[in-house]
This record gives C-alpha cells, structure tokens and sequence, in this order.
C-alpha cells in the first residue's frame, strides 16, 4: 500500500513524496532535496522531535500516512561509510566481503558468488522484506537504493519462483478467487427477472428502472447496477416497508437461527469426540512411541509444516465479554495490592527479586523439563529432564545416542547462538518447560552420521512426540490449584494493612 509524506523544508515549502512501504527515508530525503535544491547529506529527517534514522524503511518507521517530516540541518556533516555485506545463499553459506553503497546489486554478486548467480533462473536479493527480483533490476539497484551507507547487513541470495511467496507478517495472503466463485456471481446477476415485452426491456426491481443493455456488460458493472438498487431499497419510507409480509420475514429468521442452533450442536459434539479421543490417546502414548534408553529418549523427524491461509477474525472477536472484563478488572487489583504492599527497591534489586521469584514458581509448578535437540538432518533427539539438571547433563545424555561421541560437537540455541556453560542448570538458562536446541560437530565432515545407525531404524512419529511432551511439561494439577487458592484467599483492599500505633488519632 503506497503512501504520501509530506517534507517540511528549511524555506518553508512543502514538498510531497509518493513512496511505498519498501521506501527507505534516505530515499524520501534524497528526492526533497533534489527537487528543493538542498545538499542530502546536510540534512536529518525529524517527526515527533526525533530524528529518523535514514537506513530504515517506510514499513518499520512507524509513520503513518500524510504525515508531516522537517528537515532539520546536522550537527556535523554525515559521511558515507564502507558498509559490510554478509550474503547468504540457498543452501546456507555466508560470504562477507567489504562495498561502497553505490555499487550495484549485480556487481556485488558478481564479487561473492558469480558461480553461484549463474545457476539461477531468476536470481532474487531479499532483505529486510524488500525483493529485487531479475537481473535488469540488479544492475539498477545499488547498496543505497536499500537504505544501506553504513553498518553491516544480511542479504539473502535465491531463486525467485513464480508460486513462492515470501512470508508476511503485516498482511494476510489471501487465496485466488476460483472460478466456482465466479460463475456463482454471474449466475446471482442472471437471476434478475425481465420484462420481455418491448424493445425497451428493463429490470423488474423497485425503484428506477434499468435497460436490459446494461445485462450485456462484464459482470462488475450489472453487480454494480444491483447493488445501486438494493441502496434505492433501503431507502424507502418506514411506512412502505412495514407493508411488507411480515410472517415470511419471521418464518426466514426461525429456519435459519434452527440452523445455527444445529450447526453449534454438531460442532460442540465434534470437539467433545475429539478431545476425549485426544484424552485417551494421551494416556497411552507411552505404548506408540520407542524408547531408546535413559531421560525417556526418542527421535522423530521434523514435521512438514503446511501454512494454511488465515482468515480475518470477526469484528465481535475483539469486543470483551462482563467474564472477560470482570477478570482484567480484578487483576489490576491484585497488581496493584501488590505494588502497595511492595518496599520501594532500586530496579536492579527488584530484578533480582522477580528472577528468584519466577525462578521459585517455575520449580514448584514444573516437575520435568523437555529438551528437544534438532541435527542438521532434520532429526530431533527429545529427553525429559528436572529443572535442576545442569547443561553437562544435556551433554552426557546426547553422547549415549552419537555415533562419533569422542568428536567434538557444540550445542545451542537460536537467536544469538548462545553457548551454554556445563554447570548451569535448566531453570537457571530459562529452560523450563522446554527448550529447542540445535547441533553441530566444531570439525564437519562428509557423509558423516550423527546419530548411531540403529536409532534412525527406531523412530517415533512426530506428533506422538508431541503428545508425550505435552504430558511431561504441563504444570503440577496440584500446585495450580495452591496457587489459585493464594490469589483468592488474598485481600481485597488495601485496609486490611497493619497501621503503626503512632500513625492513629
């Protein structure tokens, strides 16, 4: 969805940019200042008294449509920089090399991965969201186009198919409109009854009349007729529509309110089927999968995820029930109780108060913990272990199911690849109730299996694997009721207090 910015310059003209949401700022200030006659690099970009930082994009900048950006003079003159570039390619591999931000997109790829770029058919940098798609559109583009003159960044090299689709976070795909659909809509506009009497051959709707011409036009403009005459309908007097058949009227809203009621009723007894078959499968899951040893060992497969098209949620979704306000008000109360009856603390003291409390709750409400760890060949060795297991633990359980333990291997998890010290437990990494770690030997070789050989013979189903986790990492049925039984048996105001005998009349 493109947008107008409005750029307030020092002589006090305004000057509008149409730009879309892939537009970086450097971009919007460079075009003011060519059609303005300002020196770019003499110049910020201030909304709301902040500077903007000109290597971000419209979508991520926060600023809504027709608003209103000054340009405002810099405290010292900025200066283009080398920015260094990490390209990623389809299978992974980085290459990092150092550019000036107006060399071309094409002569970049050229300089890192040439053989690389000749292998696709229609090569594609993706950053940040934004595509440049074709080579014609490489060689235009250049390191500034993408808002990039200083710093470090990631681009991704691939090959752009036609039904890929990148995903989307601020917007919903929506699924082609079928040609069911289609012939649905001409036939609902062919069922408009005509007069075939004359010549001039009209629609026999309420209000003006309609020539039959109009029928021979794509299908757009005959909905276009109709909906015209359904706005002429309900603009008729109170008077006239109460002349209308009011039992049929009635009759419509009984049949389909039964309906309704039938289709609910046919749901709700789906779901209880369901989720007694699910309660029952839960309980003997232990019997489908294969064990491998000790922790409750398993390995399965990654699943093949299926992203179906999402659907816009009701406007009645949003809106909150008297259960649903009733609960937030009565949470506010206990928080703010609970700042009340607090002792004013430095932040780094209460820091450490909530860490040990959190750390407090999770130990009592979580007896096991699920560490799943995923190898670079899509399988994931699954374990169940306390809280109070350390990393070198972790370590020594993934070593009973390698096919090589003596070599050296490095586990971690994503973002950051963080490394985890041996003697660290599971709740103080934050790894209750579960955790998702990856694999990876320091010294890669090929051909190489990870796991032993007779382990990938005796593998479990992926959403048994699911199932089991699911049992072994859901809180103590016990200690959630003690902690319900704590938030209500806590008063409700704040007079119930102790009050100090000096502070009485």
């Amino acid at each position: 969805m493109s947008k107008d910015i409005i750029i307030l310059t020092p002589n006090g003209r305004r000057h509008k940019v149409h730009c879309t949401p892939d537009t970086s700022m450097l971009q919007i200030l460079e075009d003011a200042c060519q059609k303005q006659g300002f020196q770019p690099s003499d110049y910020n970009l201030k909304f709301h008294n902040q500077i903007m930082d000109l290597t971000t994009t419209i979508r991520f900048s926060n600023v809504p449509n027709r608003a209103t950006l000054e340009m405002v003079e810099c405290e010292t003159r900025r200066e283009e920089s080398i920015v260094t570039i990490g390209l990623m390619l389809e299978d992974g591999e980085r290459r990092t090399a150092d550019f000036n931000p107006n060399i071309a997109l094409y002569d970049m790829i050229m300089k890192l991965a040439p053989n690389e770029f000749g292998s696709l058919l229609n090569p594609c940098i993706l950053y940040m969201r934004q595509e440049v798609v074709g080579v014609d559109a490489l060689k235009l583009k250049s390191l500034r186009h993408l808002g990039l003159i200083k710093g470090k960044a990631i681009l991704r090299l691939l090959n752009k198919l036609e039904d890929a689709r990148q995903a989307n976070v601020s917007a919903v795909y929506r699924c082609p409109i079928s040609e069911n659909k289609n012939s649905e809509n001409k036939n609902k506009g062919s069922d408009i009854q005509l007069e075939k009497n004359t010549p001039d051959e009209s629609i026999s709707l309420p209000g003006p009349s309609v020539p039959i011409n109009f029928l021979s036009e794509p299908t757009a403009k005959t909905l276009k007729i109709v909906k015209e005459q359904q706005q002429h309908i309900a603009e008729v007097s109170k008077t006239e529509r109460n002349n209308l058949d009011k039992n049929v009227v009635n009759d419509e809203i009984q049949q389909e309110t039964q309906n309704m009621l039938e289709i609910d009723s046919d749901r709700r007894n789906i779901s209880s089927s369901l989720s007694q078959e699910f309660l029952e499968r839960r309980l003997k899951i232990e019997e489908e999968v294969n064990f491998l040893g000790t922790q409750k060992a398993i390995v399965f497969t990654q699943p093949e995820i299926i992203e179906n098209d999402l659907e816009d949620l009701p406007d009645d979704f949003y809106e909150l029930t008297i259960e649903e306000v009733r609960k937030l008000y009565k949470d506010l109360q206990q928080q703010r109780l609970k700042l009340e009856n607090t002792p004013l603390m430095t932040s780094t003291k209460r820091e450490e108060v909530e860490k040990e409390t959190s750390e407090t709750v999770k130990l009592n409400k979580y007896k096991n913990a699920v560490v799943r760890i995923q190898f670079p060949d899509h399988m994931i060795l699954q374990g169940i272990f306390a809280p109070t297991d350390t990393i070198e633990d972790v370590t020594n359980f993934l070593k009973e199911h390698l096919a090589h333990p003596e070599k050296p291997f490095h586990i971690f998890t994503t973002p950051l690849k963080e490394t985890l010290e041996p003697k660290m437990t599971l709740l103080e990494a934050r790894f209750v109730p579960c955790v998702h770690m990856h694999f990876k030997w320091l010294e890669e070789s090929p051909d190489s299996l990870y796991l032993k050989k007779e382990i990938y013979s005796n593998t479990t189903t992926s959403d048994a694997a699911s199932i089991l986790a699911s049992k072994y990492r859901a809180p103590s049925r016990r200690k959630l009721e003690e902690i319900h039984n704590s938030h209500t048996n806590s008063p409700t105001t704040s007079k119930s207090s102790k009050v100090p005998k000096w502070f009485k009349n």
